[in-house]
């Protein structure tokens, strides 16, 4: 049943829409939105430039005991509602859901969609009421307005009865920090890429870890098999925009385009970074550690160069960190490098790829990288 005032702030956002000329084609009906405001991704790029210049502001702290009593099975429970996705009923062919916030994912994140016209942007207003929870849910104690935590594109809405629903099967997720991944052809997600790395494994200082605090959906064009995402890093140390092109065929291809702006000197400036899980494989396994042959997510990491390279890199669990640098020369998968507080734009492109491409497992997922 829809309350008077959803009724209310849905009907506003009908009649903007209406006002400016765009298509409520974007589940209006289901979903609040804000003012619309103008939108383009060299202002989105100007915008984490300038931030670069001012000290950092942590975004306003929710009631951190709420969340902490959201852990990993309460979370389990709390899901998005399908039919309120956005483009559940196009244009395009893949919908977008939802996350909560919870124990590991604290950071509010906004939430924006952007015109058919690519100029304009209004805000998701969140509202607890587009997802289900069971009425005991420690999340029903959070303020009205707390925010998401990030989002997926669903399956195919278009797909037949032989594909996987959209409604219970994704695609790509972005969640926490700066962290997305996606599937590859046999459908099981694996590792996990960032947007930045900052100083990792750097002895005496801890690791930062920058968060993606706005996201923009361009309103996709009808049966592409291609979805585009705009995203605002911010940090201690850097801020950044950032643009994701995504292709859903057999497997999953992102091309990612990236301006960081560093706001202090950078030790280990790591670009197009993947993490994963490893324990011990096949090829290294300690004697009587495990009755496990393996126990990894991933067990290597397969690079495909610019120049038509393939690399493949066991992954190994030394007593000690270590930073491999690769032989070839697009060593930005590997390599990490250092970083002055002056502008640098960095241009990437990450493709994961299919399980008969990386080995025996399909979990694995390829890169292919490139910078300028």
């Amino acid at each position: 049943m829809t309350d008077r005032r959803r009724f209310l702030t849905t009907s506003a956002a009908v009649a903007a829409l209406a006002a400016t000329g765009a298509r409520p084609a974007i589940a209006a009906e289901h979903l609040a939105f804000g003012e619309p405001k103008a939108f383009s991704f060299s202002a989105l790029r100007d915008e984490a430039r300038e931030l670069a210049t001012k000290p950092y502001q942590a975004p306003a702290n929710l009631p951190r005991d709420i969340l902490e009593r959201i852990d990993y099975d309460a979370h389990g429970k709390i899901r998005f509602k399908p039919e309120l996705a956005l483009f559940a009923e196009g244009p395009g062919q893949f919908p977008v859901t939802f996350f909560h916030l919870g124990r590991f994912f604290q950071v509010p994140v906004r939430m924006f969609v952007i015109d058919g016209q690519q100029s304009q942007a209004r805000e998701i207003v969140y509202d607890e009421e587009y997802f289900t929870m069971p009425s005991d849910s420690p999340a029903r104690k959070l303020p009205r307005g707390s925010g998401f935590a990030g989002f997926r594109f669903q399956e195919s809405r278009l797909g037949d009865k032989s594909d996987p629903d959209w409604r219970s099967n994704d695609w790509v997720a972005f969640l926490g920090a700066s962290y997305f991944r996606a599937i590859g052809d046999l459908y099981q997600y694996g590792l996990s890429a960032r947007g930045v790395a900052v100083d990792p494994a750097v002895g005496g200082k801890p690791e930062d870890f920058p968060t993606f605090t706005r996201f923009y959906f361009e309103t996709p064009k009808p049966n592409s098999d291609t979805v585009t995402v705009y995203a605002l890093l911010d940090g201690q140390s850097v801020s950044g925009a950032f643009k994701f092109v995504m292709r859903r065929t057999a497997s999953v291809t992102m091309d990612i385009e990236a301006a960081i702006f560093p706001r202090r000197d950078i030790e280990r400036l790591g670009l197009a970074p993947l993490t994963s899980m490893y324990w011990f494989s096949e090829n290294n396994k300690p004697g009587a550690i495990d009755w496990r042959p393996e126990v990894h997510d991933s067990d290597g990491l397969a690079l495909w160069t610019r120049d038509g390279e393939h690399v493949w890199r066991p992954l190994n669990n030394p007593p000690h960190t270590m930073s491999p640098h690769s032989a070839t020369r697009t060593r930005v998968a590997l390599a990490c490098c250092s970083a002055t507080a002056t502008s640098t734009i960095i241009r990437m492109a990450c493709t994961t790829s299919a399980a008969r491409a990386c080995g025996s497992n399909p979990r694995a997922t390829g890169a292919k990288v490139r910078s300028s």
